[in-house]
């Protein structure tokens, strides 16, 4: 990494950084050169791993090691993130990043339609139709999940072979974007509901017993 890519980007603590969007949106290419550029975050693949567990159990031991970590996966809607979000949580101080490659199912479908190399889908018939059904159950992230900051990354932004400055530059974005706030649930009605409910018991019981002691 060179001296001007180490130092324009730096963090304090631990990330967990989770990349969303379609097959063939771009997540890969940018792992792949974010984990070669910068060595202190580690590249969790399921297409490399074989199955989620595998990925959920490399996350930990990296954290636990004290490395960040990209989770390279489509992670299309909100279950999906959760995992990721809830292995952060058991770190403490460690920070969740999500970084959207904002890519249309278009354009998606005519780098599938060359792409011949994947460890897992080879052939182009089967990812469109992998890219497909994605497609439909994609959801977008939402403050609520628990995430930090997000970055969208369109085409335009993209690219083929990152250099270490260009990822440095999109990090750089990505920490100092503004925090996520997640929406506050409103609970006065309930609370005022409550709160009635148990005056009007604690008054019940008062009646009760000022009639027992009128009998007695």
């Amino acid at each position: 990494m060179s001296e001007t890519a180490a130092t324009s980007f730096s963090v304090d603590h631990k990330v967990v950084l989770i990349l969303v969007g379609l097959i063939g949106s771009g997540k890969s290419t940018f792992a792949l050169a974010m984990q070669q550029h910068f060595q202190n975050f580690v590249r969790c693949n399921q297409d490399d791993l074989g199955d989620r567990r595998k990925v959920e159990a490399l996350a930990r031991a990296s954290l636990s090691k004290g490395s960040s970590v990209i989770i390279d996966r489509t992670n299309f809607d909100e279950s999906q993130r959760a995992h990721w979000i809830r292995i952060a949580a058991e770190f403490e101080g460690t920070a969740v990043w999500i970084l959207v490659f904002d890519t249309p199912k278009d354009v998606c479908a005519a780098r599938l339609r060359t792409r011949f190399n994947h460890p897992t889908i080879p052939d182009p018939v089967d990812a469109l139709d992998i890219l497909e059904r994605f497609s439909s159950q994609y959801q977008a992230p939402l403050p609520r999940e628990g995430h930090q900051r997000i970055l969208y990354l369109p085409p335009a932004e993209q690219e083929t072979q990152y250099s270490q400055e260009s990822i440095a530059a999109i990090l750089c974005r990505l920490r100092d974007a503004p925090a996520v706030v997640a929406p506050v649930v409103q609970f006065e009605g309930r609370l005022l509901l409550a709160a009635a409910g148990v005056v009007a018991g604690i008054a019940a019981v008062g009646i009760a017993v000022m009639r027992q002691r009128r009998q007695s």
